[in-house]
């Protein structure tokens, strides 16, 4: 046992090495300064005069520029590697927090979600597929607890301290400064990633790339991937879809409903319970990861997703902080449950010379692949279902939220029906 123990930190310390520990370290720099603005986006596009509809418009927006890149993004990926792909787009998404700290009005911040959203379509496969490909088939659960794990500890403190900047200052001012500070972290996150990252695609495996031919090619891939994909990856796909169009009808009004609309807690105290999610989920993801590689990964995620649907009941009918920090306690508990398992899962479920276009389908599709409930999912699923959220939060504070219940508890219905181990 001791001799087991002593292997597992030096495979942790391996891992964190190599490719895993630069992209986690780099990522917590990202999380650093975006975990001051991210829980409180909404509230900022109110505070420059945009409605509820307008939070769901200019998701909905962005999230529909990122479908063609998604797919292209996965061609790329496989084509010309994964390095280079990560950080010239890391560069790219690290601009758009400009757009936001000096947006004159909340138009502007459509601008701001197109260019995220084409960056983060280039770069999603390329981002995946490097982690994927730095881990092996037996700990690959575990070392995505580790990368679960490490960037958002340097964000934990974060949401707290800006809910009490926003309710010193207000939430433009706050903010403002909160997008500055995300720009110089996420710079510096991608010159790391430039100077860092191993290339893990070797030279003969790349395609390259005719400008003329690409999207010829990259349907013609996508296509071949199609038919490789196994029964268990589109089941999983179909659980995580429904997870994910819920996600994307509620998932932006939690900060409305918990602090302008309804509960009415202060910024800060909001702050302080996105804070104990993180910790919690800090505490209870990596020894989930070990379960999940000892005692089958398909049998924790059944359990988070059953459970998920009696946790967003619990938030809708909140009335107060304590009762909306026990609700957050106990879905960030079934998160963990999931987080590493469902990641992994994929991965198993992914042929490895169709990573890049299997991530590029997903992200196309705005797949959540965490299965976290306050996710924000992207693309086709993400743009449908914030049009939805927006559209009917304003006339009604929880039916967004309970569509989001109805489809998780869908997911855990496929989930139960259809999932099963892979032998």
């Amino acid at each position: 046992m001791k001799g087991r123990r002593i292997d597992m930190r030096a495979n942790y310390r391996e891992l964190l090495k190599g490719n895993v520990g630069v992209m986690a370290f780099t990522s917590g720099l990202w999380t650093l300064a975006g975990q001051l603005v991210w829980p409180f986006w909404s509230l900022y596009v109110l505070g420059l005069g945009g409605g509820y509809f307008d939070i769901g418009l200019i998701s909905a927006v962005g999230s529909l520029c990122g479908v063609i890149p998604f797919l292209l993004g996965g061609y790329l990926a496989d084509a010309l590697g994964r390095k280079r792909m990560v950080y010239l787009l890391s560069f790219v998404l690290s601009s758009s927090a400009l757009i936001n700290a000096f947006a004159p009005d909340w138009r502007w911040l459509i601008a701001s979600s197109i260019l995220s959203s084409i960056a983060i379509g280039f770069r999603g496969p390329a981002f995946n597929a490097i982690i994927a490909d730095s881990t092996r088939d037996e700990d690959r659960a575990e070392a995505y607890a580790l990368f679960s794990i490490i960037p958002p500890l340097f964000g934990l403190a974060s949401p707290y301290l800006m809910g009490l900047y926003i309710d010193h200052v207000g939430v433009v001012r706050a903010m403002r400064t909160g997008y500055l500070l995300l720009f110089a972290s996420s710079l510096t996150a991608s010159t790391l990633r430039l100077l860092l990252l191993r290339e893990t695609l070797p030279a003969e495996e790349r395609r390259g790339v005719k400008a003329s031919t690409i999207l010829r090619d990259t349907l013609r891939g996508m296509r071949e991937t199609l038919r490789v994909m196994p029964r268990e990856l589109w089941v999983l796909i179909a659980v995580a879809s429904s997870f994910s169009f819920g996600a994307a009808v509620g998932g932006p009004f939690w900060v409305n409903y918990a602090t302008e609309d309804v509960i009415g807690l202060s910024k800060a105290e909001w702050g302080l319970i996105s804070t104990a999610i993180r910790v919690v989920a800090l505490l209870l993801t990596f020894p989930f990861a070990l379960a999940a590689d000892r005692w089958g990964r398909v049998r924790l995620v059944l359990i988070s997703l059953i459970i998920n649907p009696l946790i967003l009941l619990g938030f809708i009918n909140s009335r107060n902080f304590w009762q909306v920090l026990l609700v957050g306690i106990l879905g960030a508990t079934a998160s963990s449950i999931s987080t590493a398992a469902s990641q992994a899962l994929f991965v198993d479920y992914s042929p490895r010379e169709h990573r890049g276009r299997i991530n590029a389908l997903l992200g196309a599709l705005g797949v959540v692949q965490s299965l976290t409930p306050w996710a924000q999912p992207g693309s086709i699923i993400g743009a449908v279902g914030n049009l939805i959220g927006g559209a009917l939060y304003g006339r009604c504070f929880q039916l967004p939220l309970y569509i989001q219940a109805s489809a998780t508890a869908i997911s855990a219905l496929i989930a139960l029906a259809a999932l099963r181990e892979r032998r």
